[in-house]
């Protein structure tokens, strides 16, 4: 099987699956997920992918003739798709789907409402209470992900530039540029080169966690959440965070769910 996987991009990555884990899961979920999903998180369980895009029939909230698939959920306790009936409850979603990429507003899934094994993959549009069949199953899902190209402010920086060496200064344009993609790296680089930055990296969390843009809070949320598990960030930063994000109605779901400690 060939890798799908977004190298030095550990973003949504957890712990390597074992056979335990997979088990685990479809006894809680009662299902069975499909064969070729689990081998592709026994390469890498759960992260970015080196697609970001499916084709529709149907507008979504995305696109005229796409929706944003830029990545996989792994498996671990109540992480990943482990996370899908809190989620299902918390958006109002469909019963009976396992959620494996998406965030907030949109989501795929597998589809078990008519079946319990090789289900159909579905795009879940809560607010605009749309359902749409993408493929009939998670091989023709995969077979159909490709790259969307993207203009001006909107292009996705090429993977190459995931090793490049950034400034302060370009970490600042980045974020100012509402790029999600953009921030994500320059964000994930200071976290990788945190020494002598810790104040920076929690400022620039603390900021984005207050902007308009609702993607750019969901980022911020989400890697708070992993550079807290690192032991990165200060337990006053944290704090800080956690307040801004139970204040946050479209976010809020965050605190209960990652950091329900605070």
């Amino acid at each position: 099987m060939k890798n799908i996987w977004q190298e030095n991009n550990e973003f949504e990555e957890l712990p390597p699956l074992t056979d335990k884990m997979i088990k685990q899961a479809e006894k809680k979920l009662k299902v069975k997920l499909p064969e070729t999903y689990i081998q592709l998180l026994k390469q890498q369980n759960g992260g970015y992918i080196l697609f970001n895009a499916y084709p529709t029939t149907a507008p979504t909230s995305w696109a005229e003739d796409h929706v944003q698939v830029d990545h996989l959920l792994g498996i671990d306790e109540g992480q990943g798709i482990l996370q899908s009936e809190y989620l299902i409850k918390e958006w109002g979603l469909p019963n009976d789907i396992v959620l494996f990429s998406g965030d907030g507003h949109a989501w795929v899934a597998f589809d078990y409402r008519n079946t319990e094994e090789n289900p159909p993959i579905i795009y879940v549009d809560p607010d605009a209470e749309k359902v749409i069949e993408l493929a009939p199953d998670f091989d023709a899902f995969l077979d159909g992900l490709y790259v969307e190209d993207r203009e001006s402010e909107d292009t996705y920086t090429d993977f190459d530039d995931e090793m490049k060496e950034w400034t302060l200064e370009e970490i600042e344009e980045a974020i100012a540029s509402n790029n999600e993609y953009e921030v994500q790296l320059g964000l994930e680089y200071i976290h990788q080169h945190t020494k002598g930055n810790e104040q920076f990296l929690e400022q620039k969390l603390i900021q984005l966690l207050q902007s308009p843009s609702l993607d750019l809070r969901q980022v911020a949320a989400n890697l708070a959440y992993h550079f807290n598990e690192a032991g990165t960030l200060s337990t006053e930063a944290i704090k800080t965070m956690v307040a801004i994000i139970r204040k946050d109605e479209e976010i809020e779901y965050y605190a209960d769910m990652y950091f329900s400690g605070y």
